[in-house]
């Protein structure tokens, strides 16, 4: 198991557990006060959230919320194609499809305002998600210049020619220890890394972490590593940067 699987199931262990703990408390135990602003309301708003069945569809919907969370940490173990993106996708929709439900048992007259700004919210969040999901998953331009070596697009960078200390063509990628500023999905990275020792930190541009090769740029402290659709494009490209050093 590598660096990066025994991190991420360390945190989405705990995480998970948390999230159960909060649910046996509240689903079993009916430990309501746990729920984000029940404990400080009225009590006659108290007993009408009880009987409008709020409580109710909290419970129901942390339950759900156990369960696809769980889904979620399983699928990041599987090398199922797209699994974690997919399950985090349902997820995602799931917790704010339900917290929208949630405020039509709310208190009368409170509903109607909670509704349409969780509604709201919900809208702005998945479009944001969406757009930022669009524009990483751009296919980023690589040029070379007389001068300059650049990479269009999120996480871009301009590097002058005559700074860079070492272009080589490898078949592996090294292993990725953590994300630092990136997007990272279906084997694509993009952005700020940290790769296994020696290389450390590192800028990122690959279409599949599994398949080579691979052309690594060192300049100073800096280090690069990218991929394109063909053998054939890495060659070029390695050609251009060792004739423009």
């Amino acid at each position: 198991m590598d660096t990066g699987t025994i991190a991420f199931s360390l945190i989405m262990g705990f995480a998970l557990v948390i999230t159960g703990g909060l649910t046996f408390l509240v689903v079993k135990r009916k430990e309501y006060g746990l729920i984000s602003g029940f404990s400080s309301r009225p009590e006659e708003e108290k007993r009408i959230l009880m009987e409008n069945g709020y409580v109710k569809a909290v419970e129901r919907l942390l339950f759900l919320i156990f369960l696809l969370f769980a889904g979620v940490f399983i699928m990041g173990l599987l090398p199922v194609p797209y699994g974690l993106e997919i399950s985090l996708a349902v997820f995602l929709l799931v917790v704010l499809g339900g917290a929208v439900r949630v405020q039509m048992y709310e208190v009368p007259g409170k509903g109607k305002r909670n509704f349409w700004v969780t509604s709201i919210l919900g809208l702005l969040v998945i479009t944001g998600l969406g757009a930022l999901t669009y524009f990483s998953m751009m296919e980023n331009e690589v040029t070379v210049t007389e001068t300059h070596l650049e990479i269009s697009g999120m996480y871009g960078l301009e590097w002058k020619l005559k700074d860079i200390d070492q272009v080589t063509i490898e078949e592996e990628l090294p292993e990725v220890i953590l994300k630092s500023n990136g997007f990272a999905a279906a084997g694509q990275l993009k952005g700020q890394f940290r790769l296994e020792k020696p290389y450390g930190p590192a800028r990122l541009f690959i279409h599949d972490q599994d398949e080579g090769p691979f052309l690594y740029v060192q300049k100073g402290g800096e280090d690069l590593w990218l991929s394109r659709e063909t053998r054939e494009e890495i060659a070029g490209l390695y050609e251009q940067l060792n004739t423009g050093k």
